[in-house]
C-alpha cells in the first residue's frame, strides 16, 4: 500500500489546516514508516510540466509548531483539472502520470465540496485519496463541524458586536455581510452569537418589504439595529424595492448590472449584497444620509486567522483518522469527519450531499433570522 504521501489543500485556506497536515506527518511516519510531501498550490501545482518546483519534503522535524499557524503553508488553489478543456488537455492523466514520476503512491488532503469532488475523480481513475473537509462555510455533509468554521464564528462573532456597540454609539443601523454562498451557517451562527437583531441566510429568500420594515421598527424602538447577512442572501431584482433603489442609486444599479464571475468549478464569485441593502434601507426607511448606515464585509477575514484551540484539536484527530484510513486500514475513497464526540469517516458521495440550514422556521426566527411571511 501507500509509502510516499503527498499532502494538498485545495480551495480556500482556513484555520485548522495545518494542524492537519503536522498530525497526518507526525501520524504516518511514526506509525507507518510513510515518507510524506507537501504539494504546493494542489492540483494546480501537480499539472505543472516541473511539478518538482512544487513539492515541499515534510517530516517530523520540520512540522513541530506547525498547528498554530494560520492559512496553510502548502498555499493553494481552485484549479479544477475535470472542466471540459483541462480534459481535453488531459490533465488528469497529466497529474498521474507525474504523481507516478515522482513515486508518490497517494494523497491526504484538506478541502471543501469542489476538492473532495476532484479527489473522488481521481479516485475512480485509480488514485488512492483520503480528505478532511475544511471551509468556514461549514457546507459538506457527514461531519458536524469543518476545518475552519470555529474559528471564524469566535473572530466574526467578536466583529459583529464591535460594529453593533459601535452602531448603539452613534444611533446607526450595522451591516455585516459574511460568507455563505448556499448555505447560511455562517451567518447564523455570527449573528446569534453577536446577538444581531436580524439574520439573512440563503436558504431563506427575502421580501425587502418585510425586511425593511422589521429593520425600521428595530431602529424605531432601540435608535440602531444590527444585521448580519449572508452574501447568499436571496432577493428577488424585480422586488418593487430593488426597482426603486435602482431608479435613485447608482451605485444599486452598477451593482446589479455586474455579472459575478465564475470560479473553476461553476460557482459564482458573489460579494457586496450588503452595498445594496446598505442603500435600500436608507431609500425605504427615509433617511437623510448614507452614513446613517454603515456596512462591514468580513469576506476573506475570517479565512487567514490564527486558529483556536477547537480547530487545532480538530485538525490534529482529522490528520491521525486520515494517516490511519490510508495508512494502516488501506482504504480509500473517504473523507473523515465529526460526527459529536467521535472521529468518523464517510464515502465522498455521502460527504457531497448539499448541507443547508435545515432547521424550522419557528426555531430560526426566535434566533435572529428573518422569515418571511410569504
Amino acid at each position: 500500500m501507500a509509502r510516499k504521501i503527498a499532502l494538498i489543500t485545495g480551495g480556500g485556506d482556513c484555520p485548522g489546516i495545518n494542524a492537519f497536515l503536522a498530525s497526518a506527518v507526525r501520524r504516518g511516519s511514526s506509525e507507518y514508516g510513510a515518507e510524506f510531501v507537501g504539494i504546493r498550490n494542489a492540483f494546480s501545482g501537480l499539472a505543472d510540466d516541473d511539478p518538482e518546483k512544487y513539492l515541499m519534503p515534510l517530516h517530523n522535524e520540520n512540522v513541530i509548531g506547525l498547528e498554530n499557524r494560520s492559512s496553510t503553508i502548502l498555499d493553494s488553489s481552485r484549479f479544477n483539472p475535470f472542466t471540459e478543456d483541462n480534459l481535453a488537455r488531459g490533465y488528469p492523466q497529466k497529474i498521474l502520470a507525474n504523481l507516478e514520476k515522482m513515486g508518490i503512491d497517494g494523497i491526504l488532503g484538506t478541502g471543501g465540496n469542489d476538492t473532495i469532488l476532484s479527489a473522488q475523480r481521481f479516485e475512480s481513475l485509480g488514485l488512492p485519496t483520503v480528505m478532511a473537509p475544511k471551509s468556514i462555510d461549514n457546507d459538506v455533509s457527514g461531519t458536524d463541524v469543518m476545518l475552519g468554521f470555529r474559528t471564524a464564528i469566535y473572530f466574526g462573532a467578536q466583529a459583529a458586536r464591535s460594529t453593533a456597540d459601535s452602531a448603539r454609539a452613534h444611533r446607526r443601523i450595522s451591516v455585516v455581510e459574511v460568507m455563505g454562498r448556499q448555505a447560511g451557517w455562517l451567518a447564523l451562527e455570527i449573528g446569534v452569537a453577536s446577538g444581531a437583531d436580524l439574520i439573512t441566510i440563503p436558504e431563506r429568500p427575502v421580501d425587502l418589504n418585510e425586511f425593511c420594515s422589521a429593520v425600521k421598527r428595530i431602529y424605531s424602538k432601540y435608535n440602531c439595529a444590527n444585521l448580519v447577512i449572508a452574501e447568499g442572501t436571496s432577493i428577488q431584482y424585480e422586488d418593487p424595492v430593488i426597482k426603486r433603489a435602482r431608479e435613485e442609486s447608482g451605485v444599486v444599479r452598477a451593482l446589479l448590472e455586474e455579472t459575478p464571475e465564475l470560479d473553476a468549478f461553476g460557482n459564482p464569485k458573489l460579494g457586496g449584497i450588503s452595498q445594496i441593502l446598505r442603500r435600500v434601507l436608507k431609500i425605504e426607511l427615509g433617511l437623510k444620509k448614507i452614513e446613517e448606515i454603515r456596512s462591514t464585509d468580513l469576506g476573506f477575514t475570517l479565512r487567514g486567522l490564527a486558529p483556536q484551540a477547537d480547530d487545532i484539536i480538530l485538525g490534529l484527530r482529522f490528520g491521525i483518522k486520515a494517516a490511519d484510513i490510508l495508512l494502516g486500514e488501506k482504504r480509500t475513497g473517504l473523507m473523515v469527519g465529526i460526527d459529536g464526540l467521535e472521529i468518523v469517516d464517510v464515502p465522498y458521495e455521502e460527504a457531497l450531499k448539499p448541507k443547508t440550514v435545515n432547521r424550522s422556521d419557528r426555531e430560526l426566527a426566535a434566533l435572529g433570522v428573518f422569515i418571511s411571511s410569504s
